[in-house]
């Protein structure tokens, strides 16, 4: 077996390692009750970690391009270590926004590079047609992780509020390991004697290209915001509707399992439904949860934040294999940078909205609102790539 056929598999662990969050089924208990903050102060961390993500995501992906993936995760790894450890002694609200701004620089070094590493190892040994079945395995096995580590969120948290943070920087030596084992495909990286100008040619390139590769961003872009947004809110829905404290790592878990069984489904749905009827099922999953979020006071309405779990998983890799196909091998990681750039950016501005919100009218309004708008926005993006056709391969952007 050559070194770079192991890739696929390296990053199913390193996927695994990555998602292993012990502190995040409590993190938002930990802000509030340990920290003392609102939940205006906690959207406004999340806006400065994706601010940071998002002001750095595509100059990483750029950088990933040029001095290879492999070196890219390494650095991902260290600094994503040396975040949680600031975390671990963190006092208030500014000690954790700088482990936020580390963490978020870690993590735009990982984004998009580990899905241009994995897609052009499968080119280099010619199976590049399973990439949305090794894609949703990475999935399926960070958010089996994930969901396995909120399992003991709650008993580390009572044993100390600050034991989940420990062991995460235990399991980021691993991920460190892990990042070293991987091997840099064979791939044309080529030569950049401007690299502002380059940078702007490939946002131009997006703008005035395909529009198919537009849409596919848009869509992208708004289902990754839907699934986003309710992960800092359902700890406390659920807990305002009775629940313990103790149950919040059991339904982190259950949804990050959702999200898992959906990554591994993806591919057979994609196959079976194709994408247009798989994308439609997804929005409808998505509009479904929030609104029985929205309407839902009973203690088991947590129930529908499932749905947006499952179609969480389900869309993420058809849609990024649709996306792999449009953009060029030599900007790979700059291109998904880009789109990533563009979610963090539009989380800065929807963050303190929500969280602000969130203070003054609660969360069932919040929820409710923001169902409809993702119905409206996730039809939207479906009807617009439903018009654009695929490209010819010479131009696909």
């Amino acid at each position: 077996m050559s070194d770079v056929s192991r890739n696929p598999a390296l990053l199913c662990a390193f996927s695994a390692i990555q998602m292993s969050l012990f502190p995040m089924a409590v993190i938002t208990i930990f802000w509030m009750h340990h920290i003392g903050l609102s939940m205006t102060e906690i959207f406004l961390l999340q806006a400065i970690f994706a601010g940071t993500t998002g002001l750095l995501e595509f100059p990483s992906g750029f950088v990933a391009d040029r001095i290879g993936y492999r070196k890219s995760l390494v650095l991902a790894s260290l600094l994503t270590l040396a975040g949680w450890t600031v975390y671990l002694f963190s006092p208030g609200f500014w000690a954790i926004a700088c482990a936020e701004i580390v963490l978020g620089s870690g993590l735009s070094l990982i984004s998009g590079t580990d899905s241009a590493i994995l897609y052009e190892s499968l080119v280099e040994t010619g199976e590049e047609t399973q990439f949305t079945t090794w894609h949703g395995r990475s999935r399926f096995f960070g958010q089996a992780a994930e969901g396995t580590a909120a399992l003991f969120a709650g008993l580390l948290y009572t044993l100390s509020p600050r034991a989940p943070f420990v062991l995460e920087v235990l399991i980021w030596g691993a991920g460190l390991f892990v990042a070293l084992r991987l091997t840099e495909p064979s791939r044309h990286r080529p030569a950049v004697t401007n690299a502002f100008r380059h940078m702007a040619g490939i946002f131009r390139r997006i703008a005035r290209g395909t529009p198919r590769l537009r849409a596919v961003i848009f869509l992208t872009v708004a289902l990754a915001m839907t699934s986003f947004i309710p992960v800092w809110i359902i700890q406390i829905y659920a807990e305002r509707a009775g629940i313990g404290i103790a149950w919040l790592g059991p339904i982190w878990a259950v949804a990050n399992y959702t999200v898992a069984l959906g990554a591994l489904a993806s591919a057979r749905l994609g196959q079976g439904l194709g994408l247009m009827p798989s994308l439609l099922l997804c929005i409808a999953l998505a509009a479904f949860g929030y609104l029985g979020l929205g309407v839902t006071a009973a203690w088991w309405g947590f129930v529908f934040y499932f749905l947006i779990t499952l179609m969480r998983g389900l869309n993420g890799s058809i849609l990024n294999h649709e996306e792999q196909r449009l953009i060029p091998s030599s900007d790979r990681a700059a291109f998904l940078s880009a789109r990533s750039f563009v979610f963090r950016s539009s989380f800065v501005v929807v963050a303190p909205i929500v969280g602000f919100s969130l203070d003054r009218t609660g969360e069932h309004t919040v929820l409710l609102v923001t169902g409809l708008i993702v119905l409206a926005i996730g039809m939207l993006g479906w009807f617009w790539l439903l018009r654009t056709p695929q490209p010819d391969p010479e131009q696909a952007v």
